[in-house]
């Protein structure tokens, strides 16, 4: 009796210390709304779920919407990203997204981080006429995000940044000398006017595994 007390115990605090957040559907209706109106090939809308201190993302358990007392299941992946559907209806019902955490704590330190980039399945067979259309449709997106009289307070939009799935090793950079502006070993900047580097770029096999927008302010 006392052995199923203490693994009782052991298992009660284990699940308290996963915590639970809930978001506003409304934030991510408003970003799905504006890509269902844009309708572009290549660029979309991301959910992710950030740890505030250690900016790793957080691992998820579960995700569902909830609408008064009814609860659906969304779509997430475990490493952090949220996929919520797309309802009008539910947005005007006050829908909210409840989210569990893996992370330990009994109050989560997790924040909803919103990016825009390259969807995964236009990262392959890139070339310099497909990259100026991921970089004309971020750029699109974040004007129509900003809105009207927001586009005009954007910090300058100046190209892509790339996210490689390796290092770059010495030979490679060497090789790819002032055509990029490299600013980690897995991660370099395209300006718009040096798109035709990518061809460079798969020359020496690098894999791409993202691609989000370059503000002059966020190098």
């Amino acid at each position: 009796m006392r052995l199923l007390l203490i693994i009782t115990l052991i298992l009660s605090s284990s699940f308290a210390q996963a915590s639970t957040i809930k978001l506003n559907y409304s934030v991510f209706f408003g970003y799905m709304k504006t890509m269902y109106k844009l309708d572009y090939q290549y660029v979309t809308t991301a959910f992710y779920l950030v740890d505030r201190n250690d900016k790793n993302l957080c691992a998820i358990n579960n995700a569902q919407m909830q609408v008064e007392r009814r609860f659906e299941p969304i779509l997430f992946e475990p490493e952090g990203r949220l996929l919520p559907y797309y309802s009008d209806q539910d947005r005007k019902d006050g829908g909210m997204l409840v989210v569990d955490i893996n992370d330990g704590k009994n109050v989560s330190s997790c924040d909803l981080q919103i990016t825009v980039m390259a969807k995964e399945r236009e990262l392959a067979d890139l070339n310099e006429q497909k990259l100026i259309l991921i970089s004309e449709q971020l750029e699109g997106v974040l004007k129509k995000n900003a809105g009207m009289i927001g586009k005009y307070f954007l910090p300058t939009y100046a190209g892509v940044r790339l996210q490689l799935s390796d290092t770059l090793n010495a030979s490679q950079r060497t090789a790819l000398g002032d055509l990029v502006s490299p600013i980690n070993d897995k991660q370099i900047l395209l300006h718009n006017d040096n798109l035709a580097v990518i061809n460079k770029i798969n020359e020496l096999n690098l894999t791409v595994v993202r691609i989000t927008p370059w503000m002059l302010s966020d190098q």
